[in-house]
């Protein structure tokens, strides 16, 4: 937690990502990688034995944690912005703003609809030792509908962290600005 305050009260310049917005993009980027190892395992495994529940109960504490740290991201965004886009083509930064948010909600909302699927299902749900109470009656019918939700925002989130990703990509080799670099932190962006 030292590391992370420090983080957060280093300032922002107007051309750099907030240290604190770098490092929770990549954890959360780590997290997101992790739960989609976890939630394919599980399929390895028959319905009801224990890898098979450890995988799921693995993915929904993943899952808790992208929630926490995409609150804290949004926190450290709304006290200390973000740079200006390096392309100021309107269209570019209207569709990166608008790829943004999306991601930011999916990271938001999927791991809410994760919570219903579990307290649907009446299964305990863990974060580090401590069990969430069962605050919904369990209903398979409401479970399954949940799962669904959750799967679909689940493989929507993968497409467009894809599509962020390429776009990344495009605007570095192609495009030659330093945006890519500005989330890496390794190289003083352009116009430093």
């Amino acid at each position: 937690m030292m590391v992370l305050s420090q983080l957060i009260t280093t300032k922002m310049s107007t051309t750099r990502y907030h240290p604190a917005s770098i490092f929770l993009h990549w954890f959360v980027f780590l997290l997101v990688i992790a739960a989609c190892i976890a939630i394919e395992l599980k399929g390895q495994f028959p319905k009801g034995s224990e890898p098979r529940e450890l995988c799921k109960s693995i993915h929904g504490m993943i899952g808790q944690l992208i929630f926490l740290a995409m609150a804290l991201r949004l926190m450290v965004r709304f006290i200390y912005g973000v740079p200006k886009p390096t392309n100021p083509k309107p269209i570019f930064v209207s569709l990166a703003t608008a790829m943004h948010w999306l991601i930011y909600a999916l990271l938001l909302i999927s791991p809410i609809f994760g919570f219903l699927y579990f307290q649907y299902g009446g299964k305990e749900i863990h974060f580090f030792g401590l069990v969430w109470p069962q605050m919904l009656t369990p209903n398979s019918e409401m479970k399954k509908l949940v799962e669904g939700i959750h799967e679909f925002l689940g493989n929507t989130l993968y497409f467009l962290i894809g599509a962020h990703a390429l776009a990344a990509l495009w605007q570095h080799y192609v495009v030659k600005d330093d945006t890519l670099r500005r989330m890496l932190s390794k190289v003083k962006a352009i116009t430093e």
